[in-house]
């Protein structure tokens, strides 16, 4: 197994730091991606070669798409409908030739964005290994190497997640001096919050955003009383929740829906009723794909693992049908019925692509209840920290809709009121002025820094005076036009203020860029 270990989004490189500091290079390296040649890049890597100019060879590659493959096209590619108007004269045809047979090899190593293998002696007993253009050093292998090597891979993992909570606590602590201690906070059983769960108004929430996620916690708890929801084993509910929610499960959902509200079930055979039973006969976990190959097929520990990954095509190289062979095999051994047979390897194939471990939807379950706390006692912190953080699944635009919803009032950009990120007080959100996309850093870094040094600026005089050599004609055109000065504008109006801006810079090219 390797470890994943989750961190704030924008904290994984202070730990891959710390790590490096920790343990030193002697010890620690990076897993590597290996990255192959595509269609693309095979054909411009040996047209070059050739001699043919960039003109040339974009011609070309710029008609193929992603996904493209030239083992089954490339003796017909001349005749495509993308390539209409080009003539693949010499050497074309050695090209394609060469350039098919280069696609799926190895093109170069990049570093994998958070994979990282710590040893207790030496790294270079184990695996060469190189520098990377980064900087940090880099194992030559990719990750399924280094586990089949028995090396343990240790993902650090960045969360935008938990950013949200860290910054919504810190928002907290500063509104209202209240500050909650994430490590020992437990907001399990808090009303509030279980009816965020149980009225679906996950917007927000980690790993129940999805409409289909909304839409099954509303399904489970519409036959049950808000009252009852809270008597239910529902942290268990929500674990379920999380892990049934996958590409083809439809049927399991309502099935298992159907269930939850009382209809009788029955495991497919009874050599599954313990292995079925806290999920009522619906296979959602991962660890119930390999417990039934062992109850039902007699595979070992070992098989039951390797069918699991190979189910999750974390290993093509195996060969399912193998799997299918050996599983009707051990089951027919038991005496279970050819349609049982098929009826549970159906249910196993339903985890292709895509599960979860049972702790894994636990440990996200519980920072799911952690951000529904928030959103329930502190909707205009969590919303402002869930969009300065990049959001989840939706877009900036659908939170702020979002919050308008819940009965939030957004306020716009201002000079004196908006900070970097957005922030959020009582009912209230106001954008950050990292939603102005054209503003440059350095512009907004010392926007921030002079006004918590010197005090509000008192009118856009006051700020050009305060602000020149550091802010540029583009940063006050930008923030003129968001609306940042209307606050401090004394009545003159944004064409008014753009002018005094000209004036102040006075070049030619603000004079332009005015036009």
């Amino acid at each position: 197994p390797d470890i994943d270990v989750d961190f704030a989004w924008d904290e994984r490189d202070q730990i891959i730091d710390y790590v490096f500091a920790k343990y030193g290079t002697r010890r620690t390296a990076m897993v590597a991606n290996h990255n192959t040649y595509g269609a693309r890049s095979a054909i411009r890597e040996v047209a070059k070669v050739f001699g043919l100019t960039d003109a040339e060879i974009s011609r070309v590659t710029s008609k193929i798409s992603y996904g493209w493959h030239l083992k089954h096209i490339w003796k017909e590619l001349a005749n495509h409908p993308k390539m209409k108007g080009i003539e693949f004269k010499k050497p074309w045809n050695e090209i394609l030739n060469a350039a098919v047979q280069l696609e799926d090899h190895l093109n170069h190593l990049s570093v994998h964005c958070g994979g990282i293998v710590i040893v207790p002696d030496e790294i270079r007993r184990y695996c060469p290994v190189e520098i990377s253009a980064s900087g940090l050093q880099v194992l030559q292998w990719e990750k399924d190497a280094v586990e089949e090597a028995g090396l343990v891979k240790i993902d650090l993992l960045g969360n935008r997640i938990l950013a949200v909570i860290r910054d919504a606590l810190a928002l907290v602590e500063r509104n209202y001096g209240r500050r909650i201690d994430y490590a020992n906070w437990d907001p399990t059983d808090d009303p509030a919050t279980l009816k965020i769960f149980y009225d679906g108004n996950t917007f927000g929430v980690f790993s129940f955003e999805s409409p289909a996620t909304r839409q099954t916690l509303i399904k489970a708890g519409s036959g049950f009383t808000i009252e009852e929801y809270c008597c239910m084993d529902h942290f268990h509910l929500n674990v379920v929740v999380t892990s049934i929610i996958r590409p083809a499960s439809n049927q399991s959902i309502r099935e298992w829906v159907a269930r939850l509200h009382g209809e009788p079930w029955d495991p497919p055979h009874p050599l599954l009723r313990s292995v079925l039973e806290e999920t009522l006969g619906v296979m959602v976990f991962q660890e119930q794909l390999s417990q039934a190959a062992m109850h039902l097929a007699g595979f070992d520990a070992a098989e039951a693992d390797t069918l699991r990954k190979v189910v999750s095509k974390n290993h093509r190289e195996k060969k399912l049908r193998d799997f299918y062979s050996r599983f009707v095999k051990g089951a027919s051994e038991r005496g279970v019925s050819p349609e049982k047979i098929e009826e549970v390897w159906q249910m196993i194939l339903g985890f292709e692509g895509y599960s979860f471990c049972k702790p894994h939807s636990a440990s996200y379950t519980l920072v799911a209840y952690k951000s529904a706390f928030l959103r329930a006692h502190y909707p205009a912190e969590f919303m402002a920290a869930v969009i300065s953080n990049g959001g989840g699944y939706y877009s900036t635009f659908g939170y702020l809709t979002e919050a308008r919803r819940m009965g939030l009032k957004v306020l716009p950009p201002d000079i004196n009121q908006s900070e970097i990120k957005y922030t959020g007080k009582d009912r209230e959100i106001r954008v950050g002025l990292m939603q102005l996309k054209e503003l440059s850093q350095e512009g907004v870094e010392f926007i921030v820094r002079e006004r918590s040094k010197h005090g509000p600026f008192t009118s856009l005089d006051n700020f050009l005076l305060r602000t020149s050599g550091h802010v540029h004609l583009q940063d006050v055109r930008v923030l003129i036009k968001a609306g940042c000065f209307d606050s401090i504008a004394h009545d003159t109006t944004r064409p008014g203020l753009m002018w005094k801006a000209l004036r102040f810079f006075d070049t030619p090219s603000a004079s332009s860029s005015l036009n």
